[in-house]
């Protein structure tokens, strides 16, 4: 099978292994404590408030989403001061290179039309949608054959593309990313049977894409943006009251940011709520805590110290777990651990080995 071909040791996911921490540092290059995207949801201030004299006030911002938003109003960010110059601090190769490029340059992915595939694939560039599986055929077979048959589509709009330009004599550079098996792992766990199923799928459309490649001098490279854990329902971990007590912002859930917590504390509340972690079991034995200093000093945001624009979206510390327990938020812990019928979920965002490992795949003629 195509998974033979893995060269299993040669890459691992950037930290915190997240979708957006990884295509960004694709997109741009650079570490996420200097591009600033370490997930989807980040917190963040424009200028500084006088008495008298009020800002918009701390954002929540939304980074996957038809345009950039504040998610506790749903507004542009724009309404709050932020540019997209503020928002993405390190632009993407895609702006600063592509257009010296000779390579007609193809962009087909699942997030098509959102402002952050936007703004990483460039504006003078070619894109196409991969369609994505409705949630409600999640976990059935005919859940698993759709994203297969959406994948098949993508691939075939791919060859289109490269014959096309091989027929004009142009060079290509093409870029596809599906949004599964992520998005099965989510919602079902690691070890689903109709997970497997998408794996499969993909492996068998991949071998069939490569033998019709193989007509041109092209390389195809396989890779993925981080692996997967499941998260059973008993590792769904809750924060204490006292504890939230001392917290402006809480970057956790159940689906990732809750396997790298990002705490901001309320102004002179930084002891107390060490002090409150240690005393607490399940956060003391299955989560390192970390100051987000310390974070840095260890390299875990990259060999360089965070810029400081990307700085104030990191918070005050950072938890990391140690297992499969992850932090989730009361909705969440209310929907998948404390009802009726609990369910795992997959998530993705720490070190463990299954998260961090991706798989590369280099092919050439």
């Amino acid at each position: 099978t195509w998974g033979t071909n893995n060269q299993a040791d040669r890459l691992r996911a950037i930290f915190p292994s997240t979708t957006p921490a990884a295509l960004t540092t694709l997109w741009t290059g650079a570490w996420p404590g200097q591009h600033g995207q370490p997930g989807w949801d980040l917190h963040d201030q424009k200028g500084c408030e006088y008495p008298g004299k009020a800002t918009t006030g701390p954002v929540q911002m939304r980074v996957l989403h038809p345009f950039h938003a504040d998610t506790r109003t749903f507004r542009p960010l724009e309404n709050f001061g932020f540019t997209s110059e503020d928002l993405y601090v390190v632009q993407p190769w895609t702006t600063n290179g592509a257009k010296r490029s000779l390579r007609r340059m193809t962009f087909v992915t699942a997030y098509q039309g959102g402002s952050f595939s936007s703004w990483g694939q460039g504006s003078d560039n070619i894109t196409t949608s991969i369609p994505e599986t409705s949630y409600d055929t999640l976990g059935k077979p005919e859940g698993s054959a759709a994203a297969v048959e959406f994948f098949r589509r993508g691939l075939d709009s791919v060859m289109l593309r490269i014959h096309d330009a091989e027929a004009q004599g142009l060079k290509s550079f093409t870029y596809l990313y599906t949004a599964h098996p992520d998005k099965h792992m989510h919602s079902l766990g690691v070890e689903h049977a109709e997970v497997r199923r998408v794996i499969e799928g993909i492996d068998a459309e991949l071998v069939r894409f490569w033998a019709a490649l193989a007509q041109h001098d092209a390389t195809l490279i396989v890779t993925a943006d981080h692996g997967h854990v499941t998260v059973q329902p008993k590792h769904m971990v809750s924060l204490p009251a006292p504890l939230v007590d001392c917290l402006e912002y809480a970057n956790i859930g159940v689906l990732g940011p809750g396997r790298h917590g990002l705490f901001h504390c309320r102004s002179g509340r930084r002891h107390e709520f060490e002090e409150l972690w240690a005393q607490h079991r399940d956060l003391r034995d299955n989560f390192l805590l970390l100051t987000v200093e310390d974070a840095a000093a260890e390299g875990l945001f990259g060999p360089d110290a965070p810029l400081p624009k990307v700085r104030p979206r990191l918070g005050d510390y950072i938890a990391i777990s140690t297992g499969f327990h992850t932090l989730v938020t009361p909705i969440e812990a209310s929907s998948f651990r404390d009802c009726d019928v609990p369910v795992c979920k997959g998530a993705h965002g720490s070190l463990l080995p299954e998260e961090m490992r991706i798989p590369f795949v280099f092919m050439h003629p």
